[in-house]
């Protein structure tokens, strides 16, 4: 009733290629890069500048001679500088 070439025949099993490429090993490693590069600059024991005060105690600062409003011949110039740029 059969012949021999109707019958079923088992199929063979052939592993697949890797199911990623170089360019995929390429995208991984950059993304691990800049992973470590992000977690490196936001890394609190690195930043040591962050630590130091960098403000000035008020007893440093400079002495105020006077506010402009003080001198009307500082406002006379403002005037005249305005005046000769137009």
């Amino acid at each position: 009733m059969n012949s021999p070439d109707d019958t079923a025949k088992a199929a063979t099993y052939r592993p697949r290629r890797a199911a990623l490429n170089w360019v995929d090993y390429l995208v991984i490693g950059a993304t691990a890069l800049t992973f470590a590069a992000v977690v490196a600059a936001n890394n609190p024991h690195v930043a040591r500048a962050q630590t130091h005060s960098t403000l000035i105690p008020a007893a440093e600062l400079p002495a105020q001679v006077s506010a402009p409003g003080e001198l009307p011949g500082m406002i006379r110039a403002r005037i005249g500088l305005a005046l000769a740029a137009r």
